[in-house]
């Protein structure tokens, strides 16, 4: 089964704190701190992209509108991570599967990255 998730954000200590929770829970978390190629992500095919909406590369929407709008990535579930104001709307807009604002429970966290690799692998 597929454990990699990408996580993008240029937050140093989102990205370390992300992975050492998810690493624990099992999980290969591959760390960008800016904005990928669209061919990285059909590369790894992930089985979740969490993503920052606001980075120093751009605007994680607008790589959320472009995932969505690919056959080979729009499958991927994207959880918008952010402390962007009207993150809902934000999220509803360009499509992502989910959201979740900073900060954020870790609990509620995992729960969430859990609930959706786990609809990934049950449709792989």
């Amino acid at each position: 089964m597929n454990k990699k998730i990408v996580l993008i954000d240029d937050d140093k200590d989102i990205l370390d704190v992300v992975q050492f929770i998810l690493t624990e829970e099992g999980y290969d978390v591959l760390l960008y701190d800016r904005l990928v190629q669209l061919d990285v992500i059909i590369t790894l095919q992930p089985s979740v992209i969490l993503l920052d909406n606001r980075l120093g590369s751009g605007y994680g929407y607008e790589f959320s509108i472009a995932l969505k709008s690919n056959e080979q990535t729009k499958h991927i579930p994207v959880i918008l991570v952010s402390a962007s104001e009207g993150l809902q709307q934000i999220a509803e807009k360009c499509g992502a599967d989910a959201f979740l604002s900073k900060p954020f429970n870790l609990a509620d966290f995992v729960s969430l990255v859990k609930h959706y690799w786990e609809r990934y692998n049950s449709l792989s």
